[in-house]
């Protein structure tokens, strides 16, 4: 798993990530608590999607894919997984630690929510977004071999949805319900839609990646 790490989480990587989410606290203003959320959502995406769309294809272009090619195809399936997981836990972490950079702003809190409401949603939209922006970049760039391709078709899809347009479409549907729950009018909860939206089709994305996988290395 150490060496998972160093391979997958290289330095630079972690420079990037956590500038990345620490310049949204400085350039993102915010008046309420319950706008930090929101706030930190469509990066997240993004990170994401960047952040893990080598993952299946980091070896290809280096001397250890001769290497992991004598492997045999379920060790290098779980491979994939395994690093995926690394990433996705790591952006995770340091995502919800990025929810507290917001609050040298002195944002204040709407008497009606306490923190463990507003924090509580924020986890739990927060592991959508990761799941879901961090694996479709993962399928799409091993599907087409390219990391760019899985990053340009995450960035499609995020300009779509993550505009005035995809709230229009798709409402609380939305793959960023959580982030338009207030300007649509809906009640707090109703971006849970979206959210399961995102995790139902992770657990598509995880079965892609295995067969995908399967049928490149052939």
């Amino acid at each position: 798993m150490k060496k998972e790490w160093k391979i997958c989480i290289a330095p630079y990587k972690l420079a990037y990530s956590i500038l990345f989410l620490l310049l949204f606290a400085l350039v993102r203003g915010v008046t309420l608590t319950s706008e930090i959320g929101p706030a930190l959502m469509p990066g997240v995406a993004v990170l994401a999607s960047v952040f893990c769309a080598e993952t299946s294809v980091m070896d290809r272009n280096g001397q250890r894919w001769e290497i992991i090619c004598l492997k045999p195809e379920k060790n290098r399936i779980r491979m994939i997984y395994r690093r995926w997981i690394i990433q996705a836990v790591y952006l995770y972490v340091t995502a919800l630690a990025a929810y507290f950079t917001f609050y040298w702003q002195k944002p204040y809190r709407m008497t009606e929510r306490t923190f463990a409401s507003e924090y509580g949603g924020y986890a739990a939209a927060l592991a959508g977004t990761v799941l879901f922006w961090s694996l479709i970049s993962v399928v799409i760039s091993n599907l087409a071999k390219s990391q760019w391709a899985g990053i340009g078709v995450s960035v499609l899809l995020w300009i779509t949805t993550n505009s005035t347009t995809g709230e229009r479409l798709f409402g609380r549907y939305n793959l960023f319900a959580y982030s338009f729950c207030d300007s649509m009018g809906a009640k707090w909860n109703e971006w849970a839609y979206g959210t399961l939206i995102q995790i139902l089709l992770s657990i598509v994305f995880l079965v892609l990646i295995s067969i995908i996988e399967k049928r490149v290395s052939k």
